[in-house]
Order: C-alpha cells, then sequence, then structure tokens
C-alpha cells in the first residue's frame, strides 16, 4: 500500500522522454484494452477496444455537458468510483470522462455493492453520480424503511414535498420553471433525504447496464432526483444513446442516439421491434482471437448486432423490449420475453429481492425467488436475515412475523401471498404463455459471490440456472393438473 504522496514520487526516476517516446508509438486504431463481456448469457468474449473507441465516446458526452451544463464540466467537480474498472462504465465514467472532465475522483471501498457505498458518497459528495439499477432499488428499498419508522406528520409532510419534488422533475423535461412552493418542499424534505445519501450536491444521476422499474425512476422523481438512463453495451465501447440535461424522457426510454452513433432497427415488425444495430467510431475493434464471433457479430455494413429487442418513438428516444438471447421458447413454440415479467413481480412483491423465470422447452413457465435479506458487508454473501421492509411485508400481508428466510419458505400463509403476487403479475402478461404456473423459493437471494450476478448485478441466467437445475427440474416433473 502507498501513500498518494509515495505514489506521486514512484516515477520520478523515469525520464519524460521516455512516457512520451511511448505515447507517440500509440496510434488511434490500436487496441488500448480488453473489456470482457458479462457473460449473461454465454461464455464471456474479450473485447478489444481501441484508444479512439475510448476516447471519442467521452470527447462527445463532455461536449454535450459544456453546452447544457457547464457547471458540470471541470476540476470542482467530484465523482465516486465503485463500479469494477474491468467493467466498461467503469473503465469510462471513473477513468476515461476523468481524463477529459478533469473532475475529481474518489475510490470506494471494496465492499461498496454490499452496503458501504452511502458511507462513501456522504463524504465525497459528488457532483454527478451513476449507479446500476440495483443500487438504486437498494437505495429506494432503505429510504421507504426508514420512512415507515417516522410519526405520521412527517410522513404526511414527505407526501406533500413528494408531490412538487415530481412536478418539478416534470418542469425540467417541459425546460420550465420550478413549480411554486419547489423550493420550500426542497429545503425542508428533499434536500435532507438527498444529503442522508450523500447527494446533496449532486448535478446529474445515471443509471445503465440494465432496465430499471418504472416504479423506481416514479419515485427517485418525487425526490427531485431525475434518473438519466442510456443504452450501450461492451463492445460498444458503452453508450450508444443517451437522455440529456435538457432532452429526456423519464419513461423507461434509453434516449437518443448520440451525436456520430448509427443506431437502426433491423427487420422491424409491425409494432416496430426488431433488433437493435448500432455503428460508429465507438464500435469496438472485434474480440479477441475469435475471429467467427467477429462476423456473427459486426456485419458488412459495419453495424453491430446488439442482441437486444427495440423501437423508437416518433420522437427518436429508443426503449428496449427484449433481450434475444433471453428469450424463452417453450415447448408450444411461443415466444416469451422474462424481464418484463420479472420487473412486474419485483414491483408487485415488496418483500422479494429477484425473480428468474425459466420455461425453455417446456409446457409452462416457472420462477426461482428471492427474499429480501441483510447482506455481510465485508463479504457481499448474503444471510438468511430478512430486510426490514420483507418482514414489514409479510408481517402486513400474513400477521406474522418472520425473521428469517427459512421460516417464511416453511409458512403456507407466505406461499400463498406469493402466489397472489404472482397472480397478480399472470394478469399484467402479454399473453397465457407467459403466465407464471410453479415458482420456487430458495433461502438465499442471488449474490456476486454466489455466481448468480455479475460484478453489476445482473443476472448471469445460464449460470444460476445450472446452479439450481434440480429445483428447476423438480417445478417441471409431470403435473396432470398442468
Amino acid at each position: 500500500m502507498h501513500l498518494w504522496k509515495d505514489f506521486l514520487g514512484l516515477g520520478k526516476e523515469i525520464a519524460d522522454s521516455v512516457i512520451m517516446e511511448k505515447v507517440h508509438k500509440q496510434k488511434p486504431g490500436e487496441c488500448c484494452c480488453l473489456i470482457y463481456t458479462s457473460g449473461t448469457t454465454g461464455m464471456p468474449k474479450g473485447c478489444m477496444l481501441s484508444h479512439d473507441n475510448l476516447t471519442w465516446g467521452v470527447g462527445v458526452t463532455r461536449q454535450i455537458g459544456i453546452e447544457q451544463m457547464p457547471e458540470a464540466i471541470g476540476p470542482d467537480n467530484r465523482v465516486v468510483s465503485y463500479l469494477p474498472l474491468s467493467h466498461i462504465a467503469g473503465i469510462v465514467f471513473d477513468i476515461m470522462a476523468h481524463y477529459s472532465n478533469m473532475h475529481e475522483t474518489y475510490f470506494a471501498k471494496p465492499d461498496a455493492l454490499s452496503g458501504s457505498l452511502v458511507e462513501t458518497l456522504q463524504w465525497a459528495r459528488p457532483t454527478r453520480f451513476l449507479a446500476v439499477p440495483r443500487i438504486w432499488e437498494k437505495f429506494e428499498e432503505k429510504l421507504k424503511e426508514v420512512a415507515a419508522t417516522k410519526p405520521a406528520i412527517l410522513q404526511r409532510l414527505s407526501a406533500w414535498a413528494k408531490q412538487y419534488g415530481t412536478l418539478n422533475t416534470l418542469a425540467k423535461m417541459k425546460n420550465e420553471d420550478p413549480p411554486m412552493m419547489y423550493s420550500v418542499a426542497n429545503a425542508i424534505v428533499l434536500r435532507t433525504v438527498k444529503k442522508a445519501l450523500g447527494l446533496d450536491q449532486s448535478l446529474a444521476f445515471f443509471y445503465g447496464a440494465a432496465p430499471l422499474k418504472q416504479s423506481t425512476i416514479d419515485y427517485f422523481s418525487s425526490l427531485d432526483i431525475t434518473l438519466f438512463n442510456s443504452y450501450g453495451l461492451s463492445e460498444t465501447s458503452a453508450s450508444a444513446t443517451i437522455n440529456t440535461y435538457k432532452h429526456f424522457k423519464l419513461n423507461g426510454s434509453c434516449g437518443f442516439a448520440m451525436p456520430g452513433s448509427q443506431v437502426k432497427i433491423d427487420n422491424p415488425d409491425e409494432n416496430g421491434e426488431g433488433e437493435i444495430l448500432i455503428r460508429g467510431r465507438h464500435v469496438m475493434m472485434g474480440y479477441l482471437k475469435n475471429e467467427q464471433a467477429t462476423i456473427d457479430t459486426i456485419d458488412k455494413d459495419g453495424y453491430l448486432k446488439s442482441g437486444d429487442k427495440g423501437k423508437f418513438d416518433k420522437d427518436g428516444f429508443l426503449y428496449i423490449t427484449g433481450r434475444i438471447k433471453e428469450l424463452i421458447i417453450t415447448a408450444g413454440g411461443e415466444n416469451v420475453a422474462p424481464v418484463p415479467i420479472e420487473d412486474t413481480f419485483k414491483t408487485i412483491c415488496v418483500a422479494c429481492a429477484n425473480i428468474m423465470v425459466v420455461g425453455e422447452n417446456q409446457r409452462f413457465m416457472a420462477a426461482l425467488i428471492t427474499f429480501k435479506v441483510d447482506v455481510d458487508m465485508k463479504t457481499g454473501l448474503p444471510s438468511r436475515n430478512l430486510t426490514g421492509e420483507a418482514v414489514s411485508y409479510l408481517r402486513a400481508e400474513t400477521g406474522n412475523t418472520y425473521k428469517t428466510t427459512d421460516e417464511a419458505i416453511n409458512d403456507p400463509k407466505v406461499l400463498e401471498v406469493i402466489n397472489r403476487d404472482i397472480e397478480k403479475t399472470n394478469k399484467k402478461s402479454v399473453s397465457r404463455a407467459a403466465h407464471i404456473r410453479k415458482f420456487k423459493l430458495l433461502p438465499l437471494d442471488f449474490s456476486t459471490p454466489g455466481g448468480e450476478l455479475t460484478p453489476t448485478l445482473k443476472l448471469k441466467r445460464k449460470v444460476t440456472e445450472n446452479k439450481y437445475k434440480q429445483e428447476i427440474n423438480e417445478m417441471f416433473k409431470f403435473d396432470a393438473k398442468l
């Protein structure tokens, strides 16, 4: 370990000419780094990203920042780095953007994703903050848990203030002035909540890497925390589409194609949906030592096949509607997109943390479901102790107080609650083929150490299916009633 002053002195014996010689030998089109895909749908592949790939996208977003929010650019700004630097978001947002925007970068503790992130945020007070969806969801769960313990009068005051938080977000979307009384609501409640998260000095809030529930987007809008989404892949050096400070939508849109990024829908159906194709200077050089995979991914016109289904609205905003490789094909030949089903269920069943829908080549859909539990901050491993939010939800629905997942799983009343919430989810499904007919409650939540989640908390379906093969097989044993 080195102190900062010692670290700065490590290279003092190396002449600047040696460094500059190495710099001059580098070419824009040469490989700068390797980013491995997350492995959510198969074996990870090494994306070769060039110097030009990485610097071009950062330059475009910097120019947008200068034009729309110049105060967010420069040395007076701060960013907290907590995502793995082996992930494209960490490389671009924490390192490349640092070079371009000259902001200060604060590095969080290794257990940031397990619970210590807020502590770092409160210390660093970032002026821009990027989080993967699960982080925003955890923030929401904790804030709601704390709010439920407050006296009724404070809860009413909070509800009053949140109205103006939402109205202010809508005003920003229309480029209008803040509503009357917003400044009062902000001073009394909204700023206090943001300060508790360490985000009271943040000028912009972002999310990416996976979809975020609309209910969570709306919740933070009510707190005057406007969540900007962007869309991209490791193969596109992060963002291909963006929502910006003065041009955004909060209805699940990934934004519009950033200047210089060409995004189109391949073979759209009657609803305008098809595979998203991307072309531009941000598209990777190819996959390391995997020429066939490169050929299969980048077509002859230079468009990268994203593997995601999407569509554009009339204003040019992109929406992700599914993942082609994540589509479940039933025994009857029906195509079922699991992500919308999973997102709906998590919104309805407050006690549950994760759900994975399964049913490939089966006659019906089934699901693995986990509860919200406390996590060991040092190891990142989930415990069997239910969170306060999960305890409160189950107590309200069953009249019983459960402290552990084992207690909850073994009580028929809890099974009735989960089954009821699944039925509510089924009513929102696009077809009967997408209905969940069976489920299995697991005693431990999905986690990165457990292998079910990537470092950015995306679900690794193939790994999870293999890990819980026995539980899945039990759900699909022949049942004459089905």
